[in-house]
């Protein structure tokens, strides 16, 4: 698993982050990505390149969002 906590940083650098990631994920490997907020253009570049997300808010309004090529995201649902 690759983990990227992006809480402390600033715009754009979390999208770039992960989606530089994203373009080299093989296909058995997940991002866990670590934000302060939902970031909905990120799924929708992720969706648009074949990719797969599942995201959901703690209850310390810390976002936590998974993304993988092959969609196996069934064991990190709350």
């Amino acid at each position: 698993m690759i983990v990227l906590d992006t809480r402390e940083l600033d715009h754009p650098m979390p999208l770039e982050i992960v989606t530089d990631a994203f373009k080299n994920l093989g296909n058995a490997q997940i991002i866990h990505m670590i934000h302060r907020r939902e970031p909905i253009p990120l799924f929708e570049i992720i969706t648009k390149n074949g990719g797969h997300y599942l995201s959901y808010e703690d209850s310390e309004q810390i976002w936590h969002i998974y993304i993988t090529r092959n969609g196996d995201l069934e064991e990190y649902r709350v």
